[in-house]
């Protein structure tokens, strides 16, 4: 039985702008177009016979046609390789959509709104799906297209898996994925990559997106490559993201060059540390004398880091017990939060009110300081 190569990819959200990255941003929006040509290019240097694009590849219907002129020629370059587009609810086919009112390149299939295939007989190989034709899209109970024995059957869909109808964004059950008898269906809409999933000789995934977009995406972002044949898939996940998003916790207790300390510790630990962006928390214990000026650190490591915020939780290392035994307001103040760690408070929020007190008992504390 023949095998077809595939890449699966979704999700890309070209244009999309990442408002918190400020005179950044607009590059930004540039990168998500880079990571797409460099799908292309991956898909090339796999020799696919398929890419398919499972919607989301725009932020928009409304971006600008320097990114779509972008799109559309790079996929014109591959002209050996059958690109499948399924609209998702971020690009639906509205009246607006590109793929609707541009001229297409000749190896772009874009998926009708309702249950279609297309059928290449090259690669004995049927292409399933239908597109969003607005921001919702109910889902079925099944596909009403059968799959042909006589070829590799792949599905090409934007969706919510889950265990009902329920979703607004085309809900895709396991008795739908049982009852469709699809070789493979390549998901879009989670923004996090799966395993390989199998129902019966259905296999399914959610490749997630290729950049991440925002510090709730942590996960390694990329796209699956494999094999699909009658009943089996072999995939396997690339990584192809230009940066990571990254949160971590550095403990600087007895450290006397904090910025050096945090740049040691990210070269240590992450290639190409100096492209991500980097949410860090400071930790540990540091004397009530030390002056930790955030600004000050960040600027530092902005000169070598594409993005970095800082946040403090760092503590004072002083004894507490005895600094409350003390008659002076600092010490009424620090016998008062004690007390309240000591009946259950919150202790995460005492212990930074603590914090931010003595902190300004020594005079560090600026006007709107979080």
């Amino acid at each position: 039985m023949n095998n077809v190569k595939i890449l699966h990819t979704a999700d890309i959200h070209i244009g999309a702008r990442d408002a918190f990255l400020g005179v950044a941003a607009e590059g930004r929006r540039f990168e998500t177009l880079l990571t797409f040509e460099r799908i292309v290019d991956l898909a090339k240097e796999k020799s696919a016979d398929i890419l398919a694009i499972a919607g989301d590849l725009f932020e928009s219907n409304t971006v600008e046609a320097e990114f779509v002129d972008g799109v559309f020629n790079k996929i014109a370059q591959i002209p050996e390789i059958k690109v499948i587009f399924a609209a998702g609810n971020h690009d639906p086919l509205t009246a607006d959509s590109p793929f609707l009112t541009r001229a297409l390149p000749e190896n772009l299939y874009v998926l009708p709104a309702k249950d279609s295939v297309i059928t290449f007989d090259d690669i004995k190989a049927r292409v399933y799906g239908r597109s969003f034709e607005s921001v919702y899209l109910k889902g079925e109970e099944e596909f009403t297209i059968s799959p042909d024995s006589n070829y590799v059957n792949i599905m090409v869909q934007h969706g919510e898996l889950r265990a009902d109808l329920g979703s607004d964004y085309n809900s895709i059950t396991p008795k739908f994925v049982k009852k469709s008898g699809m070789d493979y269906i390549a998901l879009g809409h989670v923004h996090a990559h799966t395993p390989i999933g199998k129902i019966e000789n259905t296999h399914f995934a959610y490749c997630g997106c290729p950049e991440g977009q925002g510090f709730d995406e942590l996960d390694e972002k990329g796209v699956y490559f494999g094999t699909v044949t009658k009943g089996r898939c072999q995939m396997e996940f690339i990584p192809v993201s230009k940066r990571q998003h990254i949160v971590r916790k550095i403990d600087v207790t007895d450290t006397e060059d904090i910025s050096k300390a945090i740049l040691d510790d990210l070269k240590a630990n992450f290639e190409n540390f100096a492209d991500n962006l980097y949410k860090i928390e400071l930790v540990g214990n540091i004397p009530p004398e030390a002056q930790l000026n955030l600004t000050e650190i960040t600027t530092r490591l902005s000169a070598v880091l594409y993005f970095v915020k800082l946040s403090d939780k760092t503590e004072f290392a002083i004894d507490l017990e005895l600094l409350a035994s003390e008659p002076t307001l600092k010490g009424v103040f620090v016998k008062n939060m004690l007390e309240r760690l000591k009946n259950g408070e919150d202790k995460d929020a005492v212990t930074r009110a603590l914090n931010i007190g003595l902190r300004a008992f020594n005079s560090e504390v600026k006007y709107n300081e979080d």
